[in-house]
């Protein structure tokens, strides 16, 4: 109550009557609560701590003032509090209000809080452990593993600094809004429950930016890291935790030109695929499910179809924003602007050869119905985020679009070795290298320097055209592996054993020697695994 108070007088200082977007007094809150929070965990932690000299416990307020003493003029940098446990790390923050028509100058106040030391290593599985938020002292069990649980999910989050392109992965300033929901799991006994809107269809431009229209090489990717995030999770908490991934295809086809029928096949795939490679904490939920218009029966694409206008008319008449709160809200709220810059910069590929823009001949028309279809998308958007806030109101949110992290935890789905935050791999194709690193691009970018390899007779992914990747056909498999590396394995169910030559080992050699890791399996002149160059000579 008293974090929502003191919020709340802040922003009625800063913004108009009734005009202060939901987004900034989520952000707001967040990081309020956060703070006094921090300040009662400090005076309890500081109460148990004890003086080298006597071992008797010191008066928190004797501690304060030794502290005090011994502090900078510079009060930007960290001081550290010797205390029995945690160990306290304590920053300066500040937060600003936007600038508003009735004032020049931006409110702002300053807190001290807690920041993460740690940032995530692009592209890497494995990151360093992040002591993040040792100054909240969790006081029970169940906090402590649920900040442990925070801990495994930050790892996979990607933010932009408030105003900036550059990722900041340090922090996450939503952090505390999501401990009591994990905590609320841990205490239940329950995984922890995540929920990401995404997977909608394949881009409407197949010729320049994706494969096909069904889930490719970029798909599998994504769904590994999302059932590798869920195994994360289980080494720290016995029950785990299970993302429900909430397709929002049918928020968005008709906007683009995408039809019922192509979004059905997608998401029908997209399971099968999840299925078969027994990612079993992975589970779909269409907008149909989430209004309560299927019962809890099994979907056909039948029912769907039939379903897919009582789905749009609850969508706009329970959860509709009016255009005029979603323009106020990309002016003024800095995630929203984030989200809305994205849907530009893809549309503007994204629909190239949709029936959508027959009417856009030239450049200026193209550009404007552009920017009325990302609005459009935008207010479906922020209709189906309040449906999920509605029916799944104790999901961690994480999101597929750059955020400055205040109300959703955004987490690349494909890591790339840049750091940039990739694309989404609806929106792209999957490009691996020679080193075997995976590149989100558009088809059209790699045509010349990649080769397309199928699978299942389509397209799934493109490869660097290298001698090292050319085997003859019937030799052996090339399989790349998440979330690096590549298995050889020799063709199965073939009449003889099968063996490497002279030529194939050497370009084992050189593969194992620009690759994090090459693996072999099934041959019969040399030992299933993972393999060395120094090795290879000797076969």
């Amino acid at each position: 109550m008293a974090a929502t108070e003191t919020m709340m007088k802040f922003l009625n200082h800063t913004y108009p009557a009734n005009n202060i977007p939901e987004q900034r007094i989520a952000a707001l809150e967040s990081q309020v609560e956060g703070l006094l929070q921090w300040q009662q965990s400090f005076i309890s932690a500081l109460s148990f701590a004890f003086s080298p000299d006597t071992n008797r416990p010191l008066h928190a307020s004797t501690r304060m003032k030794s502290q005090a003493e011994k502090k900078t003029k510079n009060t930007s940098v960290s001081k550290h509090v010797p205390v029995k446990e945690p160990i306290i790390t304590v920053t300066k923050t500040t937060i600003t209000a936007p600038t508003t028509p009735a004032s020049e100058k931006s409110a702002t106040i300053t807190l001290s809080e807690t920041v993460s030391t740690a940032a995530t290593t692009p592209g890497s599985e494995t990151p360093p452990l992040i002591e993040t938020h040792k100054a909240t002292a969790p006081k029970t069990e169940s906090s402590r593993l649920a900040y442990r649980v925070l801990d495994v999910i930050q790892r996979y989050g990607q933010h932009m600094k408030t105003g900036e392109e550059t990722p900041d992965s340090a922090t996450w300033a939503g952090r505390a809004k999501f401990a009591p929901k994990v905590e609320s799991h841990i205490v239940a006994g329950q995984p922890i429950k995540l929920i990401l809107p995404s997977f909608p269809w394949k881009s409407i431009n197949r010729i320049d930016k994706v494969t096909g229209a069904l889930p490719d090489f970029g798909e599998e990717l994504a769904l590994s890291r999302l059932d590798n995030l869920c195994k994360g999770i289980t080494e720290v908490y016995e029950h785990g935790a299970e993302v429900t991934i909430a397709t929002d295809g049918l928020a968005f086809n008709d906007l683009v030109g995408i039809t019922d029928e192509d979004t059905w096949e997608y998401s029908r795939a997209l399971m099968s695929m999840a299925a078969n490679k027994g990612f079993h904490n992975i589970k779909l939920v269409r907008i149909m499910d989430l209004l309560g218009l299927t019962n809890g029966k099994e979907t056909t694409k039948e029912s769907y179809l039939e379903t897919i206008p009582a789905c749009r008319r609850e969508l706009e008449s329970q959860f509709g924003e009016p255009d005029e709160a979603i323009r106020e809200m990309i002016q003024t709220d800095p995630d929203t602007l984030l989200t809305y810059r994205g849907f530009i910069r893809f549309l503007e590929t994204d629909l190239k050869y949709s029936p959508i823009v027959k009417k856009g001949t030239s450049g200026s028309q193209y550009r404007k119905i552009v920017k009325q279809v990302a609005q459009g998308m935008m207010t479906r958007a922020e209709s189906f985020t309040k449906i999920i806030q509605a029916k799944c109101p104790n999901h961690v949110r994480l999101s597929i679009h750059p955020s400055s992290g205040a109300v959703k935890l955004s987490i690349p789905l494909i890591p790339q070795a840049s750091g940039a935050f990739p694309k989404s791999p609806w929106h792209c194709s999957v490009a691996v290298g020679i080193d075997g690193s995976y590149v989100t691009v558009h088809s059209k970018d790699v045509r010349e320097s990649h080769v397309p390899v199928l699978r299942d007779g389509r397209p799934y992914f493109f490869r660097e055209k290298s001698p090292l990747y050319d085997w003859a056909e019937g030799r052996a498999e090339l399989e790349h592996l998440y979330p690096s590396g590549l298995l050889v394995r020799a063709i199965p169910d073939t009449p003889i054993p099968q063996i490497l030559r002279d030529t194939d080992l050497e370009k084992l050699k050189g593969l194992a020697a620009l690759q994090s890791s090459v693996v072999v399996q099934g041959f019969a002149n040399i030992a299933d695994g993972k393999i060395l160059p120094e090795a290879i000579s000797s076969v």
